[in-house]
């Protein structure tokens, strides 16, 4: 998932590196033709500015600091375009960069900023354009309809960008919703497991918090399948996720870890209280039967637990000591929660 998000990061940047060979092959071009008109001021704008983006496309892909740059090349990359439209000298044709503001603006920094820069930015454009080519030797209604064009051109552009960023937004967050979660249960999947680790760790060793990781088993569960079928044992899976999701509370992580095997991250919980907890979810689920249209099935969970600091710092490290864990309470009679390194006393 975070590599999703990299990469959408990454297409910026590409998006980037287009717009600013463009501006310096257009600063170059214009900047020429304006010498040529006279128009020495807009004519050495463009130029400086067509050199700096040249000497910003080098940066731009490697830079850590993109949305900062960002925002250095946008502002006077569109002042450029106010100004331009504002010389005295300068045609009615010089609008239709002004058109491009809101797709700049949504492509490189998103719906909200792209909003207000395009908002602020295409107010300015249409107020430049009326005070440089609304004459009064027009009649009234041309005025009116030349007006209403220049307006409703402007904010139609602004919508499509609006409406295309906002369902470009709304689809990647459905994606990576989809990718980090378990089509079965609709838990979240291993990747998202990791992912969460990454940041909740981050929070309890900056904190001082505990954290807890809990890995649970069912019991026989092979019976089910074998007896009552794949579809019954897939339901009886379903169960037991919604029954632990209801029984644990939301600032935890809950995930299926493969097969009939379930992960649970516990924030601000040290492992003793974790196995108290754990107990008390493995007694309750023992009360709650799986129940079918033919019977009622038991299904009882073994459990490991391991804690983050005591017994390591890496998710890979944590879930291998609370699997060993999880091996020694289904050897030593299942049922039951083992949250340290026993070899003969058994923990209920």
């Amino acid at each position: 998932m975070t590599d999703q998000l990299v990469q959408n990061f990454q297409y910026r940047r590409d998006v980037m590196r287009v717009l600013l060979i463009i501006t310096f092959i257009g600063g170059c071009v214009f900047s020429v033709v304006n010498f040529q008109r006279g128009i020495w001021p807009l004519a050495i704008i463009e130029l400086v500015y067509g050199l700096f983006s040249l000497w910003l496309w080098r940066q731009i892909m490697t830079t850590k600091y993109f949305q900062k740059w960002v925002t250095i090349y946008v502002v006077p990359f569109f002042v450029i375009m106010i100004y331009g439209l504002s010389v005295p000298q300068s045609s009615e044709s010089i609008f239709v960069w002004i058109l491009t503001i809101p797709v700049i603006s949504y492509l490189l920094m998103g719906r909200k900023q792209g909003f207000w820069f395009s908002l602020t930015f295409i107010i300015f454009g249409i107020m430049a354009y009326h005070w440089r080519f609304i004459s009064t030797e027009h009649n009234f209604s041309l005025n009116v309809a030349i007006s209403v064009n220049v307006i409703l051109s402007s904010f139609l552009m602004m919508t499509f960008a609006h409406v295309y960023e906002t369902n470009r937004e709304q689809n990647e967050d459905r994606l990576l919703s989809l990718a980090g979660t378990d089509p079965l249960t609709g838990l979240a999947n291993r990747m998202k497991l990791n992912e969460s680790f990454n940041q909740l760790s981050a929070l309890a060793a900056r904190h001082h918090d505990p954290l807890t990781v809990v890995l649970f088993d069912l019991d026989l569960f092979k019976t089910i399948n074998d007896i009552h079928g794949h579809a019954v044992g897939d339901d009886a899976l379903r169960h037991v996720a919604n029954f632990l999701q209801q029984n644990t509370r939301k600032s935890d992580l809950l995930a299926r870890f493969g097969g009939e095997e379930f992960a649970l991250l516990m924030v601000a919980t040290d492992i003793e209280k974790g196995h108290q907890q754990v107990n008390a979810l493995r007694k309750l689920l023992m009360k709650t039967p799986f129940t079918t249209p033919k019977c009622d099935i038991h299904i009882t969970l073994s459990a490991g637990i391991s804690s983050f600091g005591q017994d390591g710092y890496d998710l890979n490290r944590l879930l291998d000591t609370a699997d060993k864990r999880l091996y020694y309470a289904k050897e030593n009679g299942r049922n039951q929660v083992i949250s340290n390194d026993v070899t003969d006393d058994e923990q209920c």
